[in-house]
């Protein structure tokens, strides 16, 4: 299934619509979404989307939030470092890793793949699993972080709420509603405490076009493909027949975001699709195909999985500034990992 065959052709193929609820809290309210469903009387897709990262650059809250949480710390660096941990899979082990780095000094963290190979690989269960010291730790630190961020994020909108949709990446936003136009249910998985992922559904304006977006708690034993699983079960709940063999997964990481399909897959042989891998520009796509050929790990997923990297600065723009996100550009955007 090509993702961009049909962005500019909607509707007509399936069989009916239905409208199901969404669980997220909107400005206005709770919203219905409309789903199509195909001739197999399931949709045409469902579609994960990572939201920190991919459908928007949160910088103007977790810089403030990161800061609060280690206020003796340089701003920019402790921030650069924060982000470089968004690839992990979760808080608790972003916040492992921090503590690691700013309390215990293991300054070698800072370069997320050694604290993935140091720390992460040897000490999995300890720092997923609850009950357990590390993850007991960490959990308390998630907690105490959500809570900052979502404060830092109410009072930025109330002073500021044009900078949530000025941090919108828009080219990733026109997808999603291209989705909606062809009714594609869509869910979004985020390491991010519930706590704060409610402010920025509603700040952001999500609820208009997701049914549910998975958080740090609802990842708990694992990390993104237990969020899956999890937003499986609640779609099933609500009535809605899950396409498996159908999946999108839109995020900015290979390995954190795309490549926990693959263990989600694990626990579910049924489970198959595409990725989508946000980049923020050709350096970024050249980098990660550098990457690629270099880490058998990142080789396997782009091996098992059909996926391509979208560059967000090549997305051609209309007269007025608008993405074209339709299928007679996709070279111009659209390439093959």
């Amino acid at each position: 299934m090509d993702p961009f065959n049909n962005f500019d052709e909607f509707s007509g193929l399936g069989k009916r619509w239905i409208s199901i609820p969404s669980e997220l809290e909107g400005l206005g309210g709770r919203n219905d979404i409309r789903i199509e469903l195909m001739e197999d009387g399931k949709p045409r897709a469902l579609a994960f989307f990572d939201i920190d990262g991919t459908l928007a650059h949160l910088g103007a809250v977790h810089g403030q939030a990161i800061q609060k949480l280690f206020p003796d710390e340089n701003s920019k660096e402790l921030e650069e470092t924060y982000y470089k941990g968004f690839k992990l899979g979760n808080s608790y082990r972003e916040f492992d890793r921090m503590r690691g780095i700013y309390i215990d000094g293991h300054t070698e963290w800072k370069n997320p793949e050694v604290y993935l190979r140091d720390r992460f690989i040897p000490h999995r269960e300890e720092i997923d699993e609850p009950g357990n010291l590390a993850h007991n730790i960490a959990s308390a630190i998630l907690k105490e972080y959500g809570e900052i961020a979502a404060q830092v994020a109410e009072e930025l909108y109330k002073t500021n709420s044009e900078a949530f949709k000025k941090s919108n990446i828009e080219p990733i936003f026109v997808l999603a509603k291209i989705y909606s136009k062809l009714g594609i249910p869509m869910v979004g998985f985020t390491a991010n405490a519930k706590v704060l992922v409610d402010k920025l559904a509603k700040y952001l304006q999500l609820s208009i076009l997701f049914l549910d977006i998975a958080s740090d708690e609802d990842m708990t034993g694992g990390g993104k493909e237990v969020a899956i699983h999890h937003l499986i079960g609640k779609l099933e709940s609500k009535g809605i027949p899950i396409p498996l063999h159908r999946f999108i997964f839109v995020g900015d990481s290979l390995r954190g975001d795309i490549g926990t399909s693959l263990n989600a897959k694990l626990k579910n042989e049924g489970i198959s699709g595409q990725g989508i891998l946000v980049l923020k520009d050709r350096d970024a796509l050249l980098e990660i195909e550098k990457q690629i050929n270099m880490d058998p790990d990142l080789k396997h997923i782009v091996d098992a999985l059909d996926v391509c990297g979208l560059v967000v600065n090549d997305v051609p723009l209309d007269e007025k500034g608008n993405p074209m996100l339709l299928s007679r550009f996709k070279e111009q955007f659209l390439k093959k990992l």
